[in-house]
């Protein structure tokens, strides 16, 4: 297959689909590709979309490809598909904060900074699939280890861990403003929103309000 008809299979495939495609999948769905030559016809896509002024890229996320609305025309896309911010409570972001940034973690090792029974928290991010389940730490017990999950990148617009800020970022920055997506995300995702913050808990170990 030549190059301008690998694009446009290529186009037609990321278009048609909300979800996250590796250069790996989109090499066996075009056929006769690589996964370096795929990356290259991305490229050359979005070059053509910037010189003729499209309202569309096709964006690095979660180690793979998606095709994402420029942020210039949120307004515009909301009145036809409204996007629902996933809403979290104020200690699931927190355990997910620490997860993401300590990651492989095991449940004893999160409460141990929150100062707070957090099962609850850990079971809702699962269920949200922001969290997935890593193995087995070979401490007694062999807790359950913990990390990030491929949703967790797609929805904060991250193609890996390493965009994540630093620790050093976040301390230098005293009133940080909150982080904008370069891109809009999939239809029927929305960036994360913390519900109402709940009061203040004490320092010693609790179980944490539902």
């Amino acid at each position: 297959m030549i190059d301008d008809d690998a694009k446009k299979v290529l186009e037609a495939v990321l278009f048609s689909t909300p979800e996250v495609l590796t250069a790996q999948n989109l090499a066996s769905i075009v056929g006769n590709a690589t996964p370096s030559h795929i990356r290259s016809l991305t490229q050359a896509l979005n070059d053509e979309y910037e010189r003729t002024g499209r309202t569309f890229r096709i964006v690095p996320i979660a180690g793979g490809f998606q095709m994402r609305t420029l942020p210039l025309y949120r307004t515009w896309v909301k009145k036809t598909e409204p996007l629902k911010p996933v809403r979290l409570s104020q200690p699931a972001l927190e355990t997910l904060s620490i997860v993401a940034y300590r990651q492989p973690v095991t449940r004893a090792e999160v409460e141990h900074l929150r100062g707070v029974d957090v099962s609850h928290s850990l079971r809702s991010l699962l269920e949200r699939k922001l969290i997935r389940i890593l193995g087995k730490d070979k401490a007694p017990g062999r807790p359950i280890l913990y990390g990030t999950s491929r949703e967790f990148l797609s929805l904060f617009n991250l193609n890996d861990l390493k965009e994540l800020p630093t620790l050093e970022d976040l301390d230098l920055a005293p009133s940080p403003p909150e982080a904008k997506p370069t891109l809009l995300p999939a239809p029927g995702q929305a960036a994360a929103e913390p519900e109402p913050a709940p009061a203040e808990t004490e320092p010693e170990l609790q179980r944490e309000a539902g």
